[in-house]
């Protein structure tokens, strides 16, 4: 998935039935994009995109994948564009670089990362994402059984 491919899908209709779109402001909130209709989303995501430096992420994308034993979240972000705080995962996390370039704080140290490179991060590791450029970004969770119990509970089955 590139640049055009991420605007494309997180517009579409599909995007706004199969998945959670939120996105992250200045003081590193996740604020969720939950409307009625996909005549409302459009306009308040087509915002997001062109309107603010808000990061845009797109959850459940283990879905779109096709994966089953770990969960899958992209994120776009504009240069310099909000990012989480430091913080950490229970469960192994590989950062792939999609589009762009992507730096990552982990345990203290800058990596850079082109389309296609990636970094793992060890369980309980500290670690941010530092936007200094426009990137394009998944977060694998590894064996995330508990996040994918929780869709499949409040979703259903992933593969329908």
């Amino acid at each position: 998935m590139n640049f055009n491919e991420f605007e494309e899908f997180v517009l579409s209709e599909k995007c706004f039935n199969n998945h959670d779109v939120s996105y992250i402001d200045d003081d590193g909130l996740q604020h969720y994009l939950t409307y009625d209709s996909y005549y409302e989303y459009h306009p308040k995501i087509m915002h997001q995109l062109l309107m603010t430096n808000n990061t845009i992420k797109v959850e459940q994308m283990e879905r779109h994948y096709g994966y089953i034993n770990q969960t899958a979240h992209v994120f776009f972000n504009k240069k310099d564009g909000p990012t989480f705080g430091v913080h950490t995962d229970p469960v192994k996390v590989i950062i792939e670089c999609l589009d762009g370039t992507k730096y990552m704080e982990v345990e203290g140290r800058e990596v850079e990362l082109r389309p296609g490179e990636y970094v793992h991060i060890p369980p309980n590791t500290e670690h941010r994402a530092l936007n200094y450029k426009k990137a394009l970004m998944v977060s694998y969770g590894i064996s995330d059984t508990e996040t994918l119990d929780g869709i499949r509970e409040n979703n259903g089955d992933m593969q329908s």
